[in-house]
């Protein structure tokens, strides 16, 4: 077996563990006090989780918005993969944007353009 059991009593593994090799590990644990005296055996069990990754899938990293088109979503295909819900539920989810534009000049200028001049340019 891939474990060990410290003078504390504490299970560790000696070893990586892989869900896709074993998803369940029992092991026979027997308890000794100060004087020797044994305890009966007690069957421990150990369950292995697969690994835990999260990811975007189907996120572009550009996009061409065409002014006068309306509003446009940002990422119509973008999926977020989650951790089975059986470990644990997420609660909340935050995430951040910064959009870059080519052709406005540097940092947020809007505010030094005319209602119509933003319009020309952005839609």
């Amino acid at each position: 077996q891939p474990f060990a059991v410290d003078d504390k009593g504490v299970v560790r593994n000696t070893v990586p563990l892989s869900a896709n090799e074993s998803r369940r590990h029992v092991i026979s644990v027997v308890a000794k006090d100060c004087g020797g005296r044994e305890s009966s055996p007690v069957l421990v069990t150990i369950s292995v989780l697969p690994r835990c990754i999260t990811s975007w899938t189907d996120v572009s990293t550009s996009m061409t918005y065409i002014p006068g088109t309306g509003p446009q979503p940002v990422f119509p295909q973008a999926k977020f993969q989650l951790c089975s819900t059986n470990v644990c539920k997420p609660t909340k989810l935050e995430t951040s944007l910064t959009l870059h534009t080519d052709h406005v000049g540097v940092g947020c200028d809007r505010d030094t353009y005319t209602l119509d001049s933003q319009r020309k340019m952005c839609g």
